[in-house]
């Protein structure tokens, strides 16, 4: 379909324009909050709690020989508590132990707590400040895939093949079917009760036990960080529930819930929220996300695409065999490296697995062979020009089409090591850092190569679409954070990709004009 330049340039300016009022909405959100966490913190009360190691909402971090409380929980609610100025105390102790300690009067209060009627006769309970959602943890090959859709399937399957089941003491899961075969007697031989998620994931790793329940980022988290070589698996239990704090009736007045709850509702609202929930929940559902294999697919699809390009420029210039690794080395992991220099990420995340730089190599050696090949027919004639126009026609295609799986991809991992790095605000790093991946390995390529021509400065839209992406999937990753699923970030992130990929084809195909600084004649 035939479309005018003028057309064109008023389609671009159009969608520039409603990119920077969206920009200017948010900017202007995020500098009228007023934040919690610069308030004063006179406190006139202090509260006695507890805690027990449950990454990442509460957990020690050692360093220089210090050891320091952190984690979701623990910011968030340190930071609620600010705000209704009152000071918070914390003894490390199992969760049994610190329900006990409230309903005997001795501790006041607990954070990460679902709502029980049991619970209710001992406690007051805060507003909800967050939302939680259980998966099953267990080897792969345990449960069959039918079971994806029903937990009442599921449960019944475990009860039949008699399912040795996982368990923390006193915790409640967000599925009340769940909780009721957990305290049913007659499954009381095949339910394993310990006192963390921690030591129902050595129970596993052992064969002590077939699977575990946990909340889907904790046990995300441990299996990230237990980087164990067997094939653990997450079946999701499709229940989502609120999380409160909860407080000793025996020691704590209705007016100082009353309080708490006026907070929680200031700082949900505050960009302080929105920041440490993004800092400490994020990181395991990119983990999740980052360790699926259709993720994994296409990241190998760009980074030989990259490589593909750097190829072609080889080709065009005659470089030698290592000049063309270079040249594909450089799109397909400069990117990522000059951000991780950024980050200071030790190691880098090339280092980390061989497979992205073997997959530029065999893309490398691979394309050598081929052009080899095809410049020996060539120059016996046995290639008519019309089949080799059809070639390169095809190939160029083919071409495009993968360089934006890839730029496409990389734009999420931009925006993903922004989140693990704590960049803040991410609306603005994200993008940024979108850009750097997808189109930074590119820049250098075209700085080393003969021409001098940098394509992502001087050509089409590129780098800007992993800007305006970057900044849509960052500001989706913020404004969802009251609410934050691992399959709606999963979700968010397929859009994203789909949303880069579709629009670089656009712009390629339609040649639609970038903006540039034109000399006066």
């Amino acid at each position: 379909m035939f479309i005018s330049d003028n057309i064109k340039k008023h389609i671009m300016i159009l969608l520039l324009a409603l990119c920077t009022l969206w920009g200017m909405v948010v900017v202007t959100d995020a500098y009228a909050e007023s934040e919690a966490a610069e308030m004063d913190i006179s406190a006139s009360k202090t509260l006695q709690g507890g805690w027990y190691t449950y990454e990442p909402y509460q957990y020690e971090i050692e360093k220089n020989g210090i050891k320091t409380l952190t984690g979701l929980d623990y910011e968030l609610v340190n930071l609620i508590a600010k705000q209704a100025k009152i000071k918070l105390e914390y003894q490390n102790m199992s969760w049994e132990d610190l329900l006990k300690a409230m309903e005997a009067g001795k501790k006041d209060f607990a954070t990460g707590v679902l709502f029980t009627k049991e619970r209710e006769k001992s406690f007051y309970y805060s507003i909800p400040y967050r939302h939680t959602s259980a998966s099953l943890f267990l080897l792969q090959g345990k449960i069959p895939n039918r079971f994806n859709q029903s937990n009442a399937a599921l449960l019944k399957y475990l009860k039949q093949n008699q399912f040795k089941l996982g368990v923390v003491s006193g915790f409640s899961y967000s599925d009340p079917m769940v909780n009721q075969y957990i305290n049913d007697p007659l499954n009381a031989n095949f339910i394993v009760k310990s006192k963390s998620d921690n030591e129902n994931l050595d129970l596993l790793l052992s064969g002590d036990i077939d699977g575990f329940l946990a909340d889907r980022i904790v046990g995300s988290s441990l299996i990230w960080h237990a980087n164990s070589p067997l094939p653990i698996i997450e079946h999701r239990l499709k229940v989502s529930s609120p999380i409160y704090i909860i407080f000793s009736k025996k020691t704590v007045s209705p007016e100082t819930v009353e309080q708490f709850n006026q907070s929680i509702y200031k700082v949900m609202h505050s960009e302080s929220y929105r920041n440490i929930v993004s800092w400490y929940l994020y990181p395991a559902i990119v983990f999740q996300i980052r360790s699926a294999l259709w993720f994994k697919i296409t990241e190998i699809i760009g980074t030989i695409a990259f490589a593909i390009s750097g190829l072609l420029i080889a080709f065009r210039e005659r470089t030698t065999l290592f000049g063309a690794i270079i040249l594909a080395i450089l799109p397909s992991l400069g990117g990522g490296l000059i951000r991780d220099i950024i980050f200071g990420r030790a190691p880098v995340a090339a280092l980390q697995s061989p497979v992205y730089l073997l997959s530029v190599l065999l893309t490398v050696f691979a394309g050598f062979i081929i052009i080899k090949i095809l410049n020996h027919y060539r120059k016996q004639n046995k290639i008519p020009r019309e089949i080799e126009n059809t070639i390169l026609n095809h190939a160029a295609i083919i071409l495009t089409i993968t360089d934006a799986i890839g730029l496409a991809t990389f734009t999420v991992v931009g925006v993903m090591v922004s989140l693990l790095a704590k960049a803040s605000p991410l609306w603005l790093w994200g993008p940024f850092f979108a850009f750097v991946t997808g189109a930074g390995g590119g820049i250098l390529r075209d700085m080393l190569s003969k021409t001098r021509y940098i394509e992502a400065l001087e050509g089409e839209f590129y780098g800007e679409i992993a800007i305006i992406w970057g900044f849509f999937l960052s500001m989706y990753i913020l404004l969802s954070t009251k609410q934050a699923q691992p399959e709606y970030i999963e979700y968010a992130v397929v859009v994203t990709i789909l949303g880069v990929f579709i629009s670089r084809l656009l712009v390629h195909f339609m040649h639609l004009p970038n903006f540039t600084f034109k000399h006066l004649k």
